[in-house]
């Protein structure tokens, strides 16, 4: 899968300030983020470290492709250096929530055996590990 900031040199030239990512495997979706999310993405990430930090993911999802222009702070959310997470309850139902960020406080960037047990919220889940760079974001 290439890298966000890969894609991001590529992409500077694109007039629609969007990034696009995806792994060219048969039935997989494209993510694409603004650009001012995924620099969202790494700022809060850098600022909770060395805690994991938790975002809501918002934007739109079809067949072919998720489309990433926001992000919300789940209310009531928990954070610590191995762990963060937040309960659904609270969340008011909104159509535009399509998945969830994390950071991983270590470099890696795949999900934990914790991730996978939680399971996923929405549509799609983006881990970033340190030093939550661009190129250290990858889309599940």
């Amino acid at each position: 899968m290439p890298s966000i900031s890969t894609l991001l040199a590529i992409l500077n030239k694109v007039a629609n300030g969007r990034i696009s990512v995806t792994n060219g495997k048969k039935g997989q979706r494209r993510v694409i983020f603004t650009r001012i999310a995924a620099g969202s993405i790494t700022s809060y990430s850098r600022g909770i470290h060395p805690s994991e930090a938790i975002l809501i993911l918002r934007g739109r999802s079809t067949r072919e492709q998720v489309t990433i222009d926001g992000l919300a702070i789940p209310p009531f959310g928990s954070s610590g250096p191995h762990y963060s997470g937040f309960s659904d309850f609270f969340l008011p139902f909104e159509s535009s929530y399509v998945g969830t960020a994390h950071s991983h406080p270590s470099k890696s960037n795949r999900p934990s055996l914790d991730d996978l047990n939680r399971g996923f919220y929405g549509t799609v889940s983006i881990i970033i590990g340190y030093p939550n760079e661009d190129d250290t974001m990858v889309a599940y």
